[in-house]
């Protein structure tokens, strides 16, 4: 009874080292630390690339000593005016070129344009015409990642069933009515992947264009210690902004879809029953 108890605990211990999303992450970071700390002491090249004790170290310090929060904060604010920005433009356009053909004629190169334009050009673009302030990383982030929504939504519209429309128009339904009752409900799972996908990319516009023309924020302490070859203060930095990331994403991001959709789950266990 007892073998059969341990082959039990094993199998189960296996079935979660190889199927927990949670326990898969945490063995590959301990295999990164582990990887890069016998590479940096067998080549002797810590100096170059650091290790990860003295790192774990300086983000000990940064976060004591109270700069994480000061360059933290102006990160996060930027981004939020970005996302806004790109919500209301994105979501609007997406859903006119979805319902009117003449604005996808009028708009649709414009947006193809806006997904192939490296962020680099407009960041320093932005830095240009507004100079070292919060509206750079803003318009910058607002640029680059607004068309990624726009055509999402617009090819949310697209997919829905033309029968649904039609019956609409028969009816002489509202065109306001049709889009709140109609369109916004059906396009919801395509805007919030929109959303998540236009937000990875402002995170990315708003450290770069603070990389570019800033006095603070993530992007611009981290030049700051590139330009001082301080490769611990920089990696220190980095991780500590992937961790904000990640905090964003599974506690505010992950959360908030699960209770959008929380009807979907409601409806699958009313069928199974």
């Amino acid at each position: 009874m007892s073998t059969h108890s341990g082959d039990g605990l094993l199998d189960t211990l296996t079935r979660i080292r190889f199927n927990d999303e949670r326990v898969i992450f945490v063995e590959s970071v301990i295999v990164i630390i582990l990887t890069w700390t016998l590479a940096a002491h067998i080549f002797n090249i810590v100096d170059v690339i650091s290790k990860p004790s003295l790192i774990g170290g300086s983000m000990w310090e940064i976060v004591n000593s109270g700069s994480f929060l000061e360059h933290m904060v102006p990160t996060l604010r930027r981004t939020a005016y970005g996302l806004v920005v790109t919500v209301i433009f994105g979501t609007t356009l997406g859903i006119a070129m979805g319902i009117r053909n003449w604005i996808k004629m009028a708009f649709q190169d414009y947006v193809t344009i806006g997904l192939a334009m490296p962020g680099l050009f407009i960041a320093i673009f932005a830095a240009m015409w507004f100079g070292i302030t919060d509206v750079t990383p803003m318009v910058a982030a607002a640029v680059i990642a607004f068309p990624f929504l726009t055509q999402n939504v617009f090819e949310g519209v697209n997919d829905i069933g033309n029968d649904i429309l039609q019956m609409a128009s028969a009816f002489d339904v509202s065109n306001r009515r049709v889009v709140r009752r109609i369109v916004i409900p059906s396009i919801m799972p395509e805007w919030f992947a929109g959303i998540r996908y236009s937000l990875a990319i402002i995170w990315k516009t708003v450290t770069l264009a603070e990389l570019v023309a800033a006095e603070n924020g993530v992007g611009f302490i981290i030049r700051d210690h590139l330009e001082r070859l301080d490769f611990t203060g920089a990696m220190a930095w980095t991780i500590l902004f992937v961790f904000v990331v990640l905090l964003v994403e599974y506690g505010i991001l992950q959360q908030l879809e699960k209770r959008i959709f929380s009807w979907r789950e409601d409806i699958s266990g009313v069928m199974a029953a």
